[in-house]
């Protein structure tokens, strides 16, 4: 996207499931708010290289499908270091995605919990579906999107320059 002025990473373990899963549900936020459509740019990695280049989980994307959210995600990346640098705002799944992208990443980039969006201070992580069936994907991505509206609200401040902290 030209002109972006704010890059937004979500990141869990493959970057088939829960990542992509939150890069489309955060792309359909976006393209329906004027002031975020045209200078936030969302992608999402993994914190291990098990998928690189793969589309996201088939399971993943019918719950998409099943939610209405009918965008493109990322096929699989890996959150390298130089992956990690060029994000404004990173949004981590669980603790150990947290401990690990914050052990490399710049000090200027703010990285959040995704259930601090929800339950701000608890450090809960968003459970991972990849084992389960199509209902623990449901339930997945019904987690992710509930955060949506507080993740607007960061989106604003992100561009408003105020610092955000859950």
């Amino acid at each position: 996207m030209a002109g972006a002025s704010l890059h937004v990473a979500t990141i869990c373990t493959g970057n088939i499931c829960r990542s992509p899963m939150a890069e489309v549900a955060i792309k359909h936020l976006i393209a329906d708010d004027a002031l975020l459509k045209d200078v936030v740019v969302v992608t999402s990695a993994g914190t291990a290289r098990w998928h690189v280049g793969s589309a996201m989980d088939p399971r993943a994307r019918a719950a998409l499908d099943r939610a209405g959210l009918r965008l493109p995600g990322s096929v699989a990346a890996y959150a390298d270091d130089a992956y990690l640098e060029r994000q404004d705002l990173v949004l981590v799944m669980t603790r150990e995605h947290l401990h690990e992208v914050k052990g490399r990443l710049k000090p200027t980039a703010e990285v959040v919990l995704w259930r601090n969006l929800l339950e701000p201070r608890l450090d809960l992580d968003v459970p991972d579906p990849y084992y389960g069936d199509e209902q623990e994907f449901d339930e997945c991505l019904a987690m992710i999107r509930a955060g949506g509206p507080r993740l607007t609200s960061v989106l604003h401040q992100q561009l408003g320059e105020h610092s955000y902290e859950v």
